[in-house]
């Protein structure tokens, strides 16, 4: 998987990069992302049992959106 940068790896600005994924790596994801399996909700209200559900499904659907929106700006 080849990666383009703008500068020498020890600079420390933000720079642009590149990543070339297969679209067959991206469906598969996609699918893996689809087929998520959720827990039951949690007995407590606050983080003592880990990440809330709620916060969980909120990241996975923005993940969901992530992803299909990289490959449309591929052209």
């Amino acid at each position: 998987m080849p990666v383009a940068t703008a500068k020498p790896a020890g600079a420390t600005a933000i720079r642009p990069f590149t990543i070339d994924t297969p679209d067959a790596d991206l469906e598969a994801l996609r699918a893996r992302i689809a087929a998520t399996r959720w827990p039951e909700k949690e007995t407590v209200a606050d983080q003592s049992q880990g990440v809330q559900l709620e916060t969980i499904q909120a990241l996975h659907a923005i993940g969901g959106q992530i992803t299909t929106g990289a490959r449309s700006r591929r052209g």
